[in-house]
C-alpha cells in the first residue's frame, strides 16, 4: 500500500484534477486531452448521472440544436433541430461524445476535501488517498444540491413529501392529492405527467413567477431565433449583457410550454400563488390563502443548488456564497477554476450549449499557466 493508499499525500503531484463527469467534466477532459495535459477526473457515480436520473417522460428544456458538444458538433441529440429531446436521447448523444476519446475516469469516487494549500499547490481527499495537484477544476454543476425552503422541516411527519430530483414516476404519489411546488421546468414537467397518469382526484401547483418562452416568434421557433440573434452567445458581463440578462443569475431558467394556467385550462390542475409556509395545520400562499394538506403529497420542484462544502479555499466565493472568478478561473486561489456554472461567461455556460466553449478556454488557460511555469523553472 503506497502513502495515497494509505491515506497520506502523494509523492507524486498530478497536473491536474477535473471534479465532476457530467458534460462540463467530460467537455474539460477532452480539451486537456488534446493539449496532452495530465489530468485525472473524479466523478462519485457514473457519467453524465444527472441526465440519466430524471424522470420517465423528461424532455430538455432546450432544442436538439441547442445540445451539442464539441466532441461531435453536427450530430444532434434527436432527429428534429426544432424538437426537444428525450431523457434517453441525450443520454445516448452524451454516452457517443464520451466514446470519442478515452478520458482517465475514476467512477465512484466521492471527492471529501478539497485543500488550498498555495498558488498551485492543492490536496484532494478522496475516501482512500490523498492527491496532490496545480490544477483543480470544479465541474459539479451550480445545480447539485436539492434544494427545499426551511419550513418544509415544519410539516407533519405524516404528510409525505419528497424533492423532484427523487421522482421518476407517478406510481411514486401513492396519495389522491398531490401539491407540486415550483413553476418551473421541473414543476410543470411533472405536473403534467401525473395530469395525463388519471391518478388523482387533485392536483395542485404552487407556481413562481418564471419566463415562459413561445413556441415560436413571427413564425420562427424561438430558440432558433434566439440563437440566430446572438443571445445565447452574449457575454452576460457585457453592458448589453448586463442590461437584458439582469436578475437572471438568481432566477430560474426560462420554460416551454406548457404553462401553468395551459395546465390549468386543459388538464384541472389548481394553481396557486407561491408557497410561503406553514400556519395552523395549513400550507399558506403568498396571497394568504391556504390548503389543507390531508392526503397530501408534497412534491419539491424547487430547484439545486450548487455544493462547494468540501472546498477550502479562503477567498475563493463572495458574501453570498458564489465564487468569484473571471471565465472559470479564481485569481484568489490559483490553480481553482470551475466550468459549467450558471451565467459563468455567457447566458448558455450552464446549458450543454454553451459549456463546450468554456471548457476550452478553462483547459486553454491551464495548458498556458502549465507552460508557463515549466519555462520558468527551465
Amino acid at each position: 500500500m503506497d502513502e495515497a493508499e494509505a491515506g497520506h499525500p502523494s509523492n507524486r503531484v498530478i497536473d491536474v484534477v477535473v471534479i465532476g463527469a457530467g458534460q462540463a467534466g467530460i467537455s474539460v477532459s477532452y480539451f486537456l486531452s488534446r493539449y496532452g495535459v495530465d489530468h485525472v477526473v473524479f466523478e462519485r457515480d457514473v457519467p453524465f448521472s444527472a441526465w440519466r436520473n430524471r424522470w420517465d417522460g423528461f424532455v430538455t428544456n432546450t432544442t436538439n440544436r441547442l445540445n451539442t458538444l464539441p466532441m461531435i458538433p453536427d450530430r444532434l441529440p434527436g432527429p428534429d433541430p426544432d424538437g426537444f429531446a428525450t431523457r434517453e436521447e441525450i443520454v445516448a448523444y452524451l454516452d457517443a461524445c464520451l466514446s470519442t476519446f478515452q478520458p482517465p475516469l475514476e467512477t465512484g469516487v466521492e471527492v471529501r476535501r478539497v485543500v488550498y494549500q498555495g498558488p498551485y499547490h492543492w490536496e484532494v481527499e478522496t475516501g482512500d488517498r490523498i492527491l496532490r495537484t496545480r490544477h483543480v477544476v470544479m465541474c459539479t454543476g451550480a445545480m447539485s444540491r436539492p434544494y427545499v425552503p426551511e419550513f418544509a422541516a415544519d410539516l407533519p411527519v405524516g404528510i409525505p413529501q419528497f424533492h423532484s430530483a427523487e421522482f421518476r414516476n407517478p406510481s411514486q404519489v401513492t396519495t389522491p392529492r398531490v401539491l407540486l411546488v415550483g413553476g418551473g421546468s421541473s414543476g410543470v414537467q411533472i405536473c403534467r405527467l401525473l395530469a395525463e397518469s388519471g391518478r388523482f382526484e387533485e392536483i395542485h401547483l404552487a407556481a413562481s413567477n418564471v419566463l415562459v418562452l413561445p413556441r415560436r416568434v413571427l413564425g420562427i421557433q424561438t430558440h432558433r431565433l434566439i440563437k440566430a440573434l446572438g443571445l445565447f452567445d452574449m457575454r452576460v458581463r457585457s453592458p448589453l449583457g448586463r442590461l437584458l440578462f439582469s436578475g437572471l443569475e438568481t432566477a430560474g431558467d426560462p420554460i416551454v410550454p406548457p404553462t401553468p394556467r395551459q395546465l390549468a385550462r386543459t388538464r384541472g390542475v389548481v394553481v396557486h400563488p407561491r408557497l410561503v409556509g406553514w400556519h395552523d395545520g395549513r400550507l399558506r400562499f403568498e396571497d394568504g390563502t391556504t390548503l389543507d394538506p390531508e392526503g397530501m403529497t408534497i412534491v419539491w420542484c424547487t430547484g439545486l443548488r450548487a455544493d462547494y462544502r468540501h472546498l477550502e479555499a479562503e477567498g475563493a466565493f463572495d458574501e453570498n456564497g458564489r465564487p468569484r472568478h473571471d471565465r472559470g478561473v479564481v485569481a484568489a486561489t490559483p490553480g481553482l477554476s470551475f466550468v459549467g456554472l450558471r451565467y459563468q461567461y455567457t447566458v448558455a455556460s450552464h446549458d450543454i450549449y454553451g459549456v463546450g466553449d468554456d471548457a476550452r478556454h478553462v483547459a486553454g488557460w491551464i495548458r498556458d499557466t502549465l507552460r508557463h511555469r515549466e519555462a520558468q523553472v527551465g
